[in-house]
């Protein structure tokens, strides 16, 4: 299936409506009704939208500033690390049903990862982590993000997921 066109670009509340969007986790369609202006007010969270052609709101993510400690992250802690890990966090990402396999997630990805490298060029992070919701779909969100690069933080938890933001640069690269 072609992709179809969109934009992505930060959420606007009077250009995003919210309440038809759907990606089939009740969870997280609630959480962009009803959580997500409040974070973005109160500077936890930055929200990114996709829209179609029409303005409808097809998909999204969400980063946030992080850090791990690195006694729970032996895969992404360096030798001699003491203190926090500086990361980004990816909050979430979904896209609507209507527009799933469609390379619409594969666009918020890479459009994630590529700011994540930017924002890490200014402030300085390791890695950008997420953790894989852990339903009927968790195989199949592994596969995709395994595909990308991304591997278990700590083997003794084995669904957050860490890139590093040096292998982020380097697959960025024009």
């Amino acid at each position: 299936m072609a992709e179809p066109p969109f934009t992505i670009r930060p959420f606007d509340k009077a250009l995003h409506d919210r309440g038809a969007f759907s990606c089939g986790v009740e969870a997280m369609d609630r959480w962009l009704r009803q959580s997500v202006a409040a974070k973005i007010a109160s500077n936890r969270i930055r929200l990114w939208c996709a829209t179609d052609e029409g303005g409808r709101l097809v998909g999204f993510y969400a980063l946030a500033a992080h850090s791990v400690e690195v006694a729970g992250a032996s895969d992404l802690a360096e030798r001699g690390d003491r203190h926090a890990i500086p990361a980004i966090y990816l909050v979430a990402l979904a896209v609507d049903r209507t527009c799933q396999r469609t390379g619409l997630g594969s666009a918020l990805m890479g459009d994630a990862i590529a700011r994540s490298v930017a924002i890490s060029e200014q402030l300085g992070a390791a890695a950008l982590i997420l953790d894989v919701l852990e339903d009927a779909a968790r195989d199949r969100r592994m596969v995709f993000y395994e595909g990308l690069g991304f591997r278990a933080i700590d083997p003794k938890t084995p669904h957050r997921l860490f890139l590093p933001i040096k292998l982020a640069a380097i697959q960025n690269e024009p």
